[in-house]
């Protein structure tokens, strides 16, 4: 953790972007090269998002993590409703690290700060406008017609002279064949026959009926589990360590040092637990070693005091309370506060000379990317992160760090086998990202008919951006 710090006067991740042929929104970054294979021979995927299959499945690729949200659900909506699909044969599938599905707003491949559908409703609703009119052309070449002769309803392209149907299904070879148009119109709201509807979420079977794959579900074969001893304060550095007792646990196989601690590798979990429950290690605490929750707030009531950055100021407040004759003052604060996940933070890495696949449930694809390549020393294409369902998130699993992806690429090197580390509750409670501590120092005054005059607003915290990567992300408010 940094030292506390005035809240700065930044707008979150205020980027421009722009958009490649009404579709792929995004930023492209050369550390995140396309993961995404080519459709099979007959299968019709007019853009990134889409496929449909011969037997009329419509498979809807989603770029955003689901935690519980139900985006696996509303992103679909989207593009179902304009491709005027039939919702009993959508399904979904997680969306591999590309460019094309970068967040439209973030401009990385992330999912957080309640954005996701919002985002992505004009993405989606293209995407599905684009396939739709795709269908229509292969139908009007089939019938040797104009397209406006051709309507759209559940899954079929319908000839309005004739009365003859052809399924998405058997125009999706056909349509395959066509180049997608740059722009089409998108339905009138008033249209839409799925948005705004009740549906039944299309991912409530898998878990109900306990198919559905979260991170820490992840089996494969030879897989070892590690957990790892990380320092007891924030900053703190591995000076030596025993693993004598450690190693002799039933078990456990090996005991490394990694950056961010000392790993336990083992058959299972609890096995890891005992050997790191009984390691013996010494730790060099550094400057953080003395910092405590009274210290932080003395230094947080010192600093509301003082000037600091304005968001917004209009007329003089330090007037007007001077003078005040009836003065009202607060103050409010708000602790760390762990996000405390009902999943715990898990990661599992399949580490080869030529490859590096990573399964886990992560809100930040692109940042996880990035590291898992560059620590494996690998390129970034032969690279593959598997987004599994998320057992909440809360921008936990997302941080710039990347900090439970890149540990266990770390165990991963030493293991040899496929390997999961598994962070226990405590783990996360104690050493996790938290939402910032902050305090409010609050004064106004009133009239003598109970009217306010003024109010002054004092606040300190931790920035979430400055002094870390998001920095660059974020402008100066003119």
């Amino acid at each position: 953790m940094s030292a506390a710090a005035v809240m700065e006067r930044r707008e979150f991740l205020k980027l421009t972007v722009g958009a490649s042929g009404g579709l792929l929104i995004g930023i492209y970054l050369p550390a995140a090269r396309s993961a995404r294979a080519a459709a099979p021979e007959g299968v019709f995927a007019p853009n990134a998002f889409v496929r449909i299959a011969t037997d009329g499945t419509v498979s809807v690729v989603v770029n955003h993590s689901e935690m519980g949200q139900g985006v696996y659900t509303s992103l679909p909506m989207l593009l179902a409703d304009e491709l005027d699909a039939d919702w009993a044969k959508v399904r979904f599938e997680p969306a591999p690290v590309d460019p094309a599905y970068n967040h439209p707003v973030y401009g990385v491949q992330m999912t957080g700060g309640s954005t996701s559908t919002w985002s992505g409703f004009d993405q989606f609703r293209k995407a599905g406008a684009v396939a739709r009119a795709v269908l229509v052309m292969a139908a009007a070449q089939q019938w040797n017609v104009a397209a406006e002769k051709c309507t759209t309803a559940s899954g079929f392209v319908l000839n309005s002279a004739t009365n003859a149907r052809l399924s998405y299904g058997e125009l999706a070879a056909k349509a395959a064949l066509i180049k997608p148009p740059a722009e089409v119109p998108l339905k009138n709201p008033k249209d839409f026959q799925l948005v705004g509807k009740p549906l039944k979420r299309l991912d409530t079977p898998e878990k109900t009926n306990g198919k559905a794959v979260f991170g820490i579900d992840v089996m494969l074969p030879g897989m070892l589990t590690a957990v790892v001893a990380r320092g007891p304060v924030f900053g703190a550095k591995l000076k030596t360590f025993d693993s004598a007792k450690a190693a002799a646990v039933p078990g456990v196989r090996k005991v490394v040092a990694v950056p961010s601690g000392v790993a336990v590798i083992a058959d299972g979990f609890w096995a890891a637990k005992r050997g790191r429950d009984a390691l013996q290690i010494e730790w060099d605490e550094g400057a953080m070693a003395d910092f405590s929750t009274r210290g932080m707030r003395e230094q947080y009531a010192g600093l509301a005091k003082e000037a600091g950055l304005d968001a917004r100021k209009e007329g003089d407040a330090a007037v007007a309370l001077a003078g005040a004759g009836k003065k009202i003052e607060a103050v409010y604060e708000v602790p760390y506060l762990s996000h405390a996940m009902m999943e715990p933070l898990n990661c599992v890495v399949d580490l080869r000379a030529d490859r590096c696949e990573v399964w886990t449930g992560t809100q930040f694809q692109t940042g996880d990317h990035m590291a898992a390549a560059q620590i494996s020393g690998l390129k970034p294409e032969q690279v593959q992160i598997h987004t599994t369902l998320l057992g909440g998130g809360f921008g936990r699993r997302a941080n710039p760090s990347a900090d439970f992806v890149a540990e266990c690429v770390h165990v991963a090197k030493s293991a040899g086998v496929p390997v999961k580390v598994i962070w226990t509750r405590e783990d996360d409670m104690r050493g996790g990202f938290y939402r910032p501590a902050y305090y409010h120092a609050l004064a106004g005054c009133l009239d003598a008919n109970g009217v306010p005059l003024a109010w002054s607003h004092h606040i300190v915290g931790q920035s979430i951006m400055e002094g870390g990567p998001f920095a660059a992300f974020h402008q100066e408010r003119d």
